[in-house]
């Protein structure tokens, strides 16, 4: 496995549980292979250390455990099979072997969906208990200028004085700018909202990533945008909708 263990004592299994509440509400998953969830095994694993389990606590109280080790993620997955997973059938073929399940798990590891939480010793083994690295982990949304809408406020800029003479190219490079910071600060308020519903998108089973598109599309009402593309109407004095 990649990266730092590191082990408790073999008594202290409330970090299984405590460890949770300690998380980062999220993280931004930038740097892995577009293909890398159509290994379905790696998204019923990433599923499943979400979800948690309930019991209770050393501590006697009620609680989830969302810190799994390899055989109880492996069980679980065989469970999952029998089910629809997300909308989709699992295929009875999917008999995960648990030498293959910890090679999924190296590999979420390594591109840092989930981390090892704990190493407790049970019995004459060292076992190693699973987690996510944030509550909700969201995938390669950071904010990236799209080409596309650059090039067409460029062209904007370049007919501009056509329209009226009286009209500046730097002026809608000015809207642009505007627009740019306006995307970044509301995927940011997005993204921070997800992170507020993660119990809900726990306990629903849905991918918080189809939410934050639908969150983006809601974004074109963005009483920002509505106020700059206003803006820009009168500055151009356009009639699109007459």
């Amino acid at each position: 496995m990649s990266g730092k263990k590191q082990s408790f004592d073999p008594k202290d299994r409330q970090i299984l549980y405590t460890f949770w509440d300690e998380l980062p509400e999220r993280k931004i998953i930038v740097d892995y292979d577009d293909n890398f969830f159509t290994h379905l095994a790696r998204k019923l694993i990433f599923h499943i250390v979400g979800k948690g389990v309930k019991e209770q606590t050393p501590s006697g109280e009620e609680g989830i455990r969302r810190a799994l080790n390899a055989q109880e993620i492996h069980q679980r997955v065989k469970d999952l099979s029998q089910i629809k997973f997300k909308g989709r059938e699992i295929p009875k073929e999917l008999d995960l072997s648990l030498h293959s399940l910890y090679f999924h798990i190296q590999k979420l590891e390594e591109v840092g969906f989930i981390k090892t939480v704990a190493i407790l010793k049970e019995g004459r083994h060292n076992v190693s208990y699973y987690g996510r690295v944030a509550k909700i982990v969201l995938f390669k949304e950071n904010y990236k200028e799209d080409e596309n809408i650059k090039n067409s406020f460029n062209a904007m800029s370049k007919i501009a004085t056509l329209l009226n003479p009286n009209h500046g190219s730097e002026k809608v490079m000015e809207f642009y700018d505007d627009f740019v910071a306006i995307n970044k600060e509301s995927l940011d308020i997005i993204q921070r909202k997800l992170a507020k519903f993660e119990k809900q998108i726990n306990d629903a089973d849905i991918d918080p990533n189809d939410l934050q598109t639908f969150f983006t599309l809601m974004n074109s009402i963005n009483p920002k945008f509505i106020k700059l593309f206003s803006e820009i109407i009168d500055y151009f004095d356009l009639k699109i909708w007459d």
